[in-house]
């Protein structure tokens, strides 16, 4: 009796299928993913673009760290200076890309920058 109700089901649903597929046409699909991608992809951009900012700025910490060393050790060490400024062009341009990525993801999030196609 059990295996009768399962094969009574499977062809109802069998059916729905087959009912819902005339209703579901390539136009319609299209449609769909031209509204709700780019709604979906310009919150993914946003949150990419601040990810890789805060990565950015992270990296740029420890170069910082080091280049306060370098400063304190510049009076007894003179070869430190070379390490000071190292330290600072890498932390700055750490700095530099990390404001520009979340300045791109504010832009983004605004809307005045269409997603990409």
């Amino acid at each position: 009796m059990k295996f009768a109700h399962a094969v009574k089901a499977a062809k109802f649903m069998a059916g729905d299928a087959a009912k819902a597929a005339k209703f579901v046409r390539v136009d319609n699909a299209k449609r769909f993913a031209q509204h709700v991608v780019p709604e979906v992809v310009r919150p993914a951009r946003v949150i990419w673009n601040q990810a890789i900012g805060a990565v950015f700025c992270v990296l740029a910490i420890p170069a910082l760290s080091k280049a306060f060393q370098a400063y304190r050790d510049l009076s007894s060490n003179p070869k430190s200076g070379f390490t000071l400024g190292l330290s600072l062009t890498f932390a700055g341009v750490m700095l530099f890309f990390g404001l520009l990525s979340f300045m791109k993801a504010r832009r983004i999030s605004s809307g005045r920058v269409s997603a990409r196609k």
